[in-house]
């Protein structure tokens, strides 16, 4: 979800941000385990399990997928030591339905949490931080996104969830609190530690050592701006605008990203010296992905939250610990939904009634799931058609066989529905009909809860704040 936001200056590493200084265009818009056999080794102990989500995280960020100078040694070192997932799918492009799927395992329009017309997570799904709490580990979150508030369902299971409240935190400050958190917990105490990092989502404040180490130039003033904006709206219309403020911005905008996720790297490591400041790592199980990705007019629109290509759904999935295999580079399609149900594994914790069975560890399993299509999930959005700018009703995406086909339910006059599809080696043409009844086909299948609760005033509040628009036609 793209949401109106001030800019942010360039801060310190490590310190909080400095007050806004300009709107950026964003305001435009029974587990299942590997078999083993009678001699087979015990998998290794763990007592220790610690997921960070990346917010804004496209997969081709990192060195470790292929970027060309990226600044990622951290998370490039751990796909070294661990398990890189090559083709990971998020469940939507924003970050409410996909933050969710991860905390439950559930796709969209099963946990509830869809769009932004007041639904939440409903209290009926199973929680992945509430089984390690019913089995007696000490759960902890630390949040950066202020929009990730527990009142929607996301602090059900964790003894302690601190987010923000209105302001997008830097990484120093969730940090901080993980690490007095740490500090609290006995020696051999499990424990399941959830750390969200705000970088690099925009309005983008990258430190004045990455922007210095990227060579970032000051932000565009408010005239230059203002060119943008104007040039945005008419290309997004399909009607002649001016290409270049348009390209210029989009280049400033690539390297600011560039270097708040250099920033985001840096945070990461900065957690793994507090982690192995309590001692050897060998029982700690750390995965590192993200919610969604970033789309830099690949497809007609900046930002997130407004469709379901690659480079708003293909995201990093890197997971290291006892008994994960060292340099392995997993190629197979795998949805990161299922990595709550993969850490309760190999955790030795008990899955809870209603969680997927899931290892993305083993073989023969993530093989058989290839049978199954991946279903992507965005309430609204935007979608461009010809030289029209429309706000669907819902988009659906499957992936299979290496094609997602796109669907996008519109109430238009008479325009129902419109479809696409696309493979990583070709734009966007139209679907096979054939493909698109099989969208439809397997969205029915999925049961929808009823019993979700609507929004706060005081949290609508919140959110108006911060400048995202509620209801089923505003702005994305």
């Amino acid at each position: 979800m793209h949401s109106p936001r001030s800019q942010r200056g360039f801060r310190s590493h490590g310190r909080a941000s400095a007050a806004p200084a300009f709107v950026t265009l964003a305001a435009l818009s029974g587990l299942a385990l590997p078999s083993c056999g009678p001699n087979a080794p015990a998998p290794p102990p763990v007592d220790a399990v610690v997921l960070v989500v990346v917010d804004t995280l496209r997969a081709d960020a990192l060195g470790a997928y292929g970027a060309s100078g990226a600044a990622t040694p951290t998370m490039d070192r751990l796909a070294d030591e661990g398990m890189l997932f090559e083709r990971c799918l998020a469940t939507s492009s924003w970050t409410w339905p996909s933050t969710a799927s991860l905390l439950t395992g559930k796709l969209p329009p099963e946990h509830g949490l869809i769009g932004k017309d007041g639904s939440s997570i409903s209290p009926d799904v199973p929680s992945v931080a509430a089984a390690f709490q019913a089995a007696g580990w000490a759960t902890a979150a630390f949040v950066a996104n202020p929009i990730m508030d527990a009142e929607l369902g996301f602090g059900r299971g964790f003894d302690l969830w601190e987010g923000t409240d209105d302001s997008w935190d830097s990484a120093s400050i969730p940090l901080e609190r993980a690490s007095a958190w740490l500090a609290e917990r006995e020696p051999g105490e499990p424990f399941f530690l959830y750390v969200h990092l705000v970088e690099p989502h925009s309005p983008y404040r990258p430190s004045e050592e990455s922007a210095a180490a990227l060579d970032l130039s000051a932000p565009p003033s408010d005239e230059d701006l203002g060119a943008v904006t104007r040039a945005y709206n008419l290309m997004i219309k399909g009607a002649p605008y001016d290409e270049a403020a348009i390209e210029g911005f989009v280049d400033w905008r690539r390297r600011c990203y560039a270097a708040e996720v250099r920033d985001a790297d840096l945070a990461i490591a900065d957690l793994l010296e507090t982690l192995e400041e309590r001692g050897p790592m060998d029982r700690t199980l750390l995965a590192v992905t993200s919610d969604h990705g970033e789309e830099f007019l690949e497809h007609g629109l900046m930002g997130h939250g407004g469709q379901l290509y690659p480079e708003s759904v293909h995201v990093p999935l890197i997971l290291t610990g006892p008994g994960i295999a060292q340099g392995a580079r997993i190629p197979e399609r795998v949805e990161n939904r299922l990595l709550g149900p993969t850490l309760l594994g190999l955790a030795g914790v008990g899955r809870p009634q209603g969680l997927a069975a899931a290892n993305l560890t083993d073989a023969e399993e993530r093989n058989l799931r290839l049978d199954e299509p991946s279903l992507l999930h965005l309430g609204n959005g935007g979608w461009i058609e010809g030289s029209e700018y429309l706000i669907p009703e819902e988009q659906q995406g499957m992936a299979s066989n290496g094609v997602v086909t796109l669907r996008a339910r519109l109430e238009d006059g008479d325009r129902t529905a419109s479809h696409r599809a696309f493979d990583n080696a070709s734009a966007p043409e139209a679907a096979d009909p054939r493909d698109v009844v099989e969208v439809t086909s397997e969205f029915s299948k999925l049961r929808r809860p009823a019993n979700t609760a609507p929004l706060s005033e005081e949290l609508e509040r919140k959110l108006r704040g911060l400048g995202y628009n509620l209801g089923r036609k505003g702005a994305r």
